[in-house]
């Protein structure tokens, strides 16, 4: 009867399927360190990993990624910062299902815990409920999702669009190829992918584009390099260590 309906009314169940994204960049148990640079000062510490385990949310396989980030003790005077946030990114869809930030900058402090719900397309957190087109991101599964770009061979000029979430508001921007080069780091140089993200100009950001990254010109896609311009200056985050890498390092320079 079930067949007999479909072919007579053309019936299709609207029960939810999530997509597949092709992720060959990173594996669980990565960790990348970073050391930010406010001029020639040493600035703060970054550190962004995924645990070695995999979970469970809503029956969905997640990976739990964890980003740190605080001041030099010799900066706190200037400028204290002491930031958590934990993104919960579905293994399968390479999207959120939860988020939670612990921010405290400065005199500004915030925190927010959401929660994804891709097929009703909305986010419920401690700031309301909001309205999302499906597969929107968080800050910090957006960087892994767009891990999963063909970057590495996509010609100079090439966009990918992003969706994310942040701050009771939801974005949309691009990442822009705009062009490759050798950068020197801390582990050596890296062949690398120029990319112009366009960030959100607000209270950090002189404009939407402030922002500069590099990322290694290999299956990885690394984050080699962070450079911006702020409201009160230029910032700089280089990679220290890495570990744990899902490719053999084939832009790395020996």
């Amino acid at each position: 009867l079930l067949s007999l309906s479909v072919l007579i009314f053309g019936f299709t169940s609207d029960h939810f399927t999530f997509r597949t994204v092709n992720n060959s960049a990173f594996k669980a148990g990565e960790s990348i360190e970073f050391r930010v640079h406010y001029g020639w000062v040493t600035a703060g510490y970054g550190t962004v990993r995924i645990l070695p385990y995999t979970e469970k949310v809503n029956g969905r396989t997640v990976y739990h990624v964890i980003g740190k980030g605080k001041s030099a003790s010799s900066f706190d005077w200037f400028y204290k910062v002491q930031d958590e946030y934990h993104s919960y990114i579905d293994a399968e869809a390479m999207a959120p299902l939860k988020y939670t930030k612990d921010q405290h900058e400065g005199t500004y402090n915030d925190n927010d815990n959401a929660v994804f719900d891709h097929e009703k397309k909305t986010i419920t957190s401690t700031k309301g409920t909001f309205s999302m087109p499906e597969y929107t991101q968080d800050i910090i599964s957006l960087v892994y999702y767009a891990r999963c770009f063909n970057v590495k061979n996509a010609p100079v000029g090439t966009s990918f669009p992003i969706t994310f979430y942040l701050d009771k508001k939801v974005y949309t921007i691009s990442l822009k190829v705009i062009g490759r080069e050798t950068i020197e780091t801390e582990l050596g140089k890296f062949k690398a992918i120029k990319i112009r993200p366009q960030v959100v100009a607000d209270r950090v950001f002189k404009d939407e584009n402030a922002m500069t990254l590099w990322v290694s010109d290999d299956a990885n896609l690394l984050p080699l390099r962070i450079q911006a311009e702020l409201l009160v200056g230029s910032i700089k985050a280089d990679i220290t260590s890495c570990s744990n890498l899902r490719n053999n390092s084939d832009a790395l320079i020996k």
